[in-house]
């Protein structure tokens, strides 16, 4: 099936996309590595503090995400959604810069879930109608503007830390959040210019969500994903932590380097992801990022004092992304009907970072920091992803492009 040829208007919308996820990406590359870190070293948390402190954001998810994206569909509001989303978020980072007690972070962290949990798959599900061709999809290439936005940012970041550095040696490490507010403006601007297309106005008739829980197919995909984040994704919340383990002397020019070395190589896989997708299917591309994420935890579990070895095996989390975070909504794009694109990447999200990642997985590492060590979510998180990698495939249906066969 030959490709869909790429249109002056394609291109148009194509670097409005890629300037999106580029911001957004560039807010949570400040964010995303640095939180857990902030919060049990300037906070002092302990580990099963800071596990509940992320676990809010996903209990709140639970509610927000379908909602949404309830919202979206049943309106046709789908631009506006996305614009309220980022807004909210950019309030909610300038709220955390002024928490200083656990009550207030666990209840301003609800606040921020509300927008923060939702914006993602809202913006894949939008961005998913704007692009999706049934033999050609141009998503990959603007997704990977997300992960070079995100490179940018997380390794500037600490640089901005050095220069700001206060003359008492107090840390600085709050600055985080005025910095990830200031960028995620940004991509509410960028929401501005995308174009109000007709199809990312269709409307979804009252009750047509119910399709969705009526396909064993999707109920099985949801049992996936759902263990899938359970023991991917709360190591890598602790990643932080565990590096501080590691390098207790510089941990955050650790990290700074680490996620180099993973977003160079994710930046261009998942620009290639689209060739990849097109000749092993989505849904091998998936377990192939499980794999990935499995065999990353372990050899970190195990051998990751040796800085060579922690170094080096940071290569392959460019492989984990493209299962889990480019394969995953593809694979909803092609299971659900297009008016229902925005609930179904809500429910998706839900049940995977939410309720699988963000909640149960985060809570469990907290508890296996605090009584086992630092490196213990890494081990049995690993250990866990290979051996779903076992089953997998009696949960996952195959599907192709326009189809749900």
């Amino acid at each position: 099936m030959s490709s869909t040829p790429i249109t002056r208007e394609q291109w148009k919308l194509m670097v409005v996309l890629s300037l999106f996820w580029g911001t957004l990406f560039g807010a949570l590359g400040i964010f995303f590595p640095y939180y857990s870190l902030y919060l049990k070293e300037d906070l002092g948390l302990t580990g099963q503090q800071v596990g509940m402190a992320m676990g809010v954001f996903h209990l709140v998810g639970l509610i927000g995400q379908p909602v949404w994206g309830y919202i979206a569909d049943r309106t046709g509001s789908r631009k506006r959604v996305l614009v309220i989303l980022s807004t909210g978020m950019a309030l909610g980072f300038t709220a955390f810069w002024f928490v200083e007690k656990y009550a207030m972070l666990l209840l301003v962290s609800a606040g921020f879930a509300v927008f923060y949990t939702s914006l993602i798959p809202q913006g894949m599900a939008l961005g998913l109608g704007l692009l999706y061709r049934s033999n050609n999809s141009h998503f990959e290439w603007v997704r990977a503007f997300g992960s070079l936005g995100f490179l940018v940012t997380c390794f500037g970041f600490p640089y901005l830390l050095d220069a700001t550095k206060p003359e008492s040696g107090d840390s600085n490490m709050g600055l985080l959040f005025p910095c990830s507010a200031a960028i995620i403006l940004l991509t509410t601007v960028t929401v501005l210019f995308i174009p109000n297309q007709q199809v990312i106005r269709e409307r979804a008739a009252p009750g047509a969500w119910r399709r969705l829980f009526a396909d064993s197919r999707f109920l099985r995909f949801f049992i996936y994903v759902f263990l899938a984040n359970f023991m991917l994704d709360g190591p890598m919340f602790m990643f932080g932590i565990f590096v501080k383990s590691v390098a207790p002397d510089d941990p955050v020019g650790t990290l700074k380097w680490l996620w180099l070395i993973m977003l160079v190589p994710e930046i261009v896989i998942i620009a290639l992801a689209g060739h990849i997708r097109r000749r092993i299917g989505v849904r091998l591309l998936m377990f192939t990022g499980l794999a990935a994420g499995g065999v990353k935890w372990v050899i970190c579990g195990f051998w990751g004092d040796n800085a060579a070895v922690l170094h080096g095996v940071m290569l392959i989390h460019s492989v984990y992304v493209v299962g889990a975070l480019v394969a995953m909504p593809l694979y909803v794009n092609y299971l659900i009907p297009g008016e229902l694109r925005s609930t179904g990447q809500g429910l998706a999200t839900m049940i995977s970072s939410s309720l699988g990642g963000g909640i149960c997985s985060n809570y469990v590492a907290g508890l296996l920091i605090d009584h086992i060590g630092p490196a213990a979510p890494q081990v049995y998180g690993g250990i866990g992803a290979l051996i779903l990698l076992c089953i997998a495939p009696f949960f996952v249906p195959k599907v192709v492009p326009g189809s749900t066969d």
